[in-house]
């Protein structure tokens, strides 16, 4: 068998709108707008420039919610300049893109196939007149996908290099949706040599023997997205071994950084200890724009200026604009607050007043993150399922409803335990 390469990417997310972060950072606005199609274009240079012999898109090409045809145009622009290149293309469609949200007035290239709903579809793939693999796939008809689609593959040839090319939550990982699930012992024992998967935002590689492999998104689209992301390169000799090799594409990277108050004994010290943090960010970014979360933790002195609204507001506007300065620019998205006052709360917690029960009840919620959000969530109805909202919201994760409980137990300890 001769041997060959590919790239395997997955959730473009062309065009996403990047929910609530232009309206708190104008300055990266234009910067963000622009990062998913910019990393689609490196995806493209990148597959030129190795002179692999196929891309797989494994998903999500764009957001369902916007159907914009300025992405689906920009995503036949690149897959045309693979085919004028003699590069080959194969792609499936996943929950933010199924067949029904595309335009069926799209010519796609010579080179580029769209593997079609319903039924697995294998194409065969040569070097010359060599054939050296098949590549399986099933796109999603609709965005509603709970059947295993795993179950309609079969690895049939197995003298060639056998990948299947799927849209997929493997092994239910709790932080995506329920997607088309699938089992990894299922993968696992299915006679293909390489499951090109997408759909969770982050790489990952499951298994080995054979590969089991997410890509991640090519751009993170979020604070919680933090990290370089791209797509894999895979090489594979005559002997059938791959290598994979992860090329970083994102345009921008998002980063949280936390710092503890705890040595910290004025807003100089403070100051000073962001202002360094800032530059060390943008020395990392490797030459691209940061964005990031501030985190200020820990028990100190710090923590009575720190509950003062205008404090942080003028924290945060301060550092906006010392960071903006930064060449590349880190852009301070946040500044999150989740110091703690110098008395234990747990052992206040254990107290048999209002303030007491207060804490020991923030404590129970806490300790049960499986139940946190249908037992919070009803209260946060009237913001999050407001329909003027919930176009610029985020529904919480987890951890932020976490956050937001411990903020409230805070600020209850502030108004009881004060002095009047």
């Amino acid at each position: 068998m001769k041997p060959f390469s590919f790239i395997h990417a997955a959730d473009l997310h062309l065009g996403s709108p990047f929910k609530g972060v232009g309206s708190r950072l104008p300055a990266a606005g234009e910067e963000l707008g622009a990062a998913t199609y910019e990393a689609f274009l490196a995806l493209v240079d990148l597959c030129i420039e190795k002179s692999v012999d196929f891309l797989m898109v494994a998903g999500d090409v764009f957001d369902l919610s916007d159907r914009s045809l300025r992405a689906q145009l920009a995503f036949r622009d690149g897959l045309a300049r693979l085919s004028d290149a003699g590069i080959r293309s194969f792609t499936v469609l996943g929950n933010h893109d199924p067949w029904e949200a595309w335009s069926n007035r799209i010519n796609w290239p010579e080179k580029a196939h769209l593997f079609p709903p319903d039924q697995v579809e294998t194409i065969p793939v040569s070097i010359g007149n060599s054939p050296v693999a098949t590549v399986s796939g099933i796109s999603y008809r609709t965005h509603r996908q709970a059947e295993d689609l795993s179950a309609g593959f079969q690895a049939e040839n197995p003298d060639l290099y056998q990948i299947a090319l799927l849209h997929s939550n493997c092994g239910n990982n709790p932080d995506h949706g329920v997607y088309a699930p699938c089992s990894l012992d299922s993968l696992r024992t299915s006679g293909f040599d390489y499951w090109a998967l997408g759909h969770v935002h982050e790489q990952k590689i499951l298994e080995t023997r054979p590969y089991i492999v997410y890509p991640g998104c090519l751009q993170g689209l979020s604070i919680r997205e933090s990290g370089e992301h791209g797509c894999w390169l895979v090489n594979v000799s005559a002997s059938r071994q791959a290598t994979l090799s992860f090329q970083p594409l994102d345009k921008l990277r998002w980063r949280t950084a936390e710092i503890d108050i705890g040595g910290l004994e004025t807003l100089d010290d403070l100051d000073r200890t962001i202002s360094d943090t800032l530059s060390r960010q943008s020395d990392e970014g490797a030459g691209r724009p940061v964005i990031i979360r501030i985190r200020l933790s820990g028990r100190g002195d710090l923590y009575q200026p720190l509950r003062q609204i205008s404090v942080t507001e003028e924290l945060l506007e301060r550092f906006r604009e010392t960071g903006s300065l930064h060449s590349p620019p880190v852009w301070v998205q946040d500044l999150e607050i989740d110091c703690r006052p110098e008395v234990d709360l747990e052992k206040r917690g254990a107290m048999d007043d209002l303030l007491g029960q207060i804490l020991r009840g923030a404590g129970e919620l806490r300790a049960s993150p499986d139940t946190l959000s249908e037992r919070l969530m009803p209260a946060l109805s009237d913001v999050y399922q407001n329909p003027r909202l919930a176009r610029y919201l985020c529904p919480p994760s987890p951890s932020e409803l976490k956050a937001l409980l411990q903020d409230a137990a805070l600020i209850c300890f502030d108004q009881l335990e004060s002095e009047p």
